[in-house]
């Protein structure tokens, strides 16, 4: 063993266990100081989005502790609403119900007109009980936080969340340099792990010069260039350019697209689009934006993939367009395109349910089903890793452009009217509130970050006493 390195293989279990243990311990602290009115309802969910790192694996991957504190939330808003001290108001009662409606829809689809679906051992009623699994799992509990941020409004403010926000990210960073440094120090992988970071992500080609890819205590070096992202606006509010520089740098060496797609979305939506617009258009203008850059990337890529392979050895091409190149330089290999509307989709992730989609386009008015993905035929990830376990029906595909998502898995319907409600704002918003949330919803397009849009929608909606004032809530 070379000298000033660490051997830990003998400590798996001990990693194992310390891994295991923390979203449970995580979630218990937050839930601690949350009811002791130490921190407040989205202090609280920030900080455990801010550590899905730890997961409880021996379950499953989603069991973190957002997943955790978002439980004790649903069962504690579903007390107060079987013993009256809590209702629904009557705007939500419909987005309840929407998940249920999608699925009676795929029922009566597949039972009276088509069935494009693969049943591995002929599971047809875990075809049907899976929604309900989502439902209860994911959607109530995700329901049950937007109820509990509504029912504390008037504790809670849009300026606090985003000194939340920038408090976060820097301790973020600060981790993220730890996690670098201890990495290039010891090689360790068992080392890093106990430090947040996931071996996937270590000491391989594809993740930079540096050979790994930061990402502090969240889920996934992507979601963490999100998170920066989502934070940059706020330090460059302040001016506080110190800070713009340091996210940036750490935003780069999560070597995430997602990233650097997020800061042209707030570069349109913060300079390039007019203030006066209202959310929905500046949504729709930087979408659009976005999509015409893709299409001219993807019209001349044979030239700047040349480009990039010229001087591919160089660690400043390395960082930044070595990951993009890798997603538009594959088309030799599968002989199939995955570029759609000029962006490069993932194989294995968004590519199959585009293709599933297009032979069977009646599904985009009520999706297949809330987790229903394990059940798309499995000639669609031929090639895939994953082929097997859609042979097998395990697993799913949990995408991360999360609008696709919601109008794969809910349908357009859906889509529809979840847009209009998380697009929506209250008389007080400000300009500056106002992009925030539209850079937000173009961010969602992209990023998995489902509890954050829906705590910057519903501080948007209201007003500082805790009242919805709607402007106009079907207005474009």
């Amino acid at each position: 063993m070379e000298t000033g390195y660490i051997d830990l293989q003998s400590n798996n279990f001990f990693v194992e266990c310390f891994r295991e243990s923390m979203p449970l311990v995580i979630a218990a602290i937050l839930l601690y100081l949350y009811y002791n009115r130490r921190i407040n309802i989205i202090d609280m969910l920030l900080y455990a989005f801010a550590s899905e790192a730890y997961t409880l694996l021996s379950i499953g991957p989603t069991f973190t502790a957002t997943f955790f504190v978002g439980m004790f939330i649903f069962f504690e808003q579903a007390h107060q609403l079987f013993t009256g001290r809590q209702y629904i108001r009557k705007e939500y009662l419909f987005l309840l119900l929407l998940p249920l409606l999608s699925s009676i829809a795929v029922f009566l689809i597949t039972q009276l007109y088509r069935d494009p679906f693969h049943y591995p051992g002929g599971k047809l009623f875990v075809f049907y009980t899976k929604p309900l699994y989502f439902y209860l799992k994911t959607y109530l509990p995700l329901f049950a936080i937007g109820a509990k941020i509504v029912q504390e409004r008037k504790q809670l403010s849009f300026e606090q969340f985003a000194e939340s926000i920038k408090k976060i990210a820097v301790i973020s960073c600060v981790i993220a340099s730890i996690q670098v440094a201890v990495q290039l120090t010891f090689r360790n992988v068992e080392l890093s792990e106990l430090l947040g970071l996931q071996g996937r992500y270590l000491m391989q080609e594809i993740n930079g010069p540096l050979g790994l890819r930061v990402q502090a205590l969240f889920g996934e070096p992507k979601v963490f260039g999100a998170f920066l992202s989502l934070a940059i606006p706020f330090f460059l509010r302040d001016r506080n350019y110190k800070a713009t520089a340091v996210m940036i740098i750490a935003g780069i060496l999560t070597s995430s697209q997602t990233f650097w797609i997020n800061l042209l979305a707030g570069g349109l939506v913060f300079v390039c689009l007019p203030q006066v617009m209202t959310v929905r258009w500046k949504i729709a203008g930087t979408l659009g934006i976005i999509i015409g850059l893709f299409l001219g990337v993807a019209a001349s890529k044979e030239y700047f993939l040349k480009h990039y392979m010229e001087n591919r050895h160089q660690p400043l091409y390395q960082l930044l367009f070595e990951r993009s190149a890798y997603r538009y330089d594959n088309e030799a290999v599968w002989g199939k395109s995955n570029i759609i509307l000029g962006i490069p989709l993932q194989r294995d992730m968004e590519l199959p349910v585009v293709d599933f989609l297009r032979d069977e386009p009646y599904l985009l008015i009520s999706g297949y089903g809330a987790g229903n993905s394990p059940f798309i035929p499995p000639n669609y990830f031929f090639g895939q890793l994953s082929y097997q376990s859609n042979i097998e029906g395990v697993g799913g595909r949990n995408l991360n452009m999360r609008w696709f998502f919601i109008l794969a898995e809910f349908g357009a319907v859906s889509l529809f009217f979840f847009f209009l409600v998380l697009t929506r704002t209250g008389q007080h918003v400000t300009s500056f509130q106002r992009s925030y949330l539209a850079y937000v919803a173009v961010c969602f397009f992209f990023s998995q970050i489902d509890l954050f849009l829906v705590i910057v929608a519903l501080l948007c909606a209201y007003d500082d006493n805790g009242d919805e004032k709607i402007t106009d809530p079907t207005a474009i």
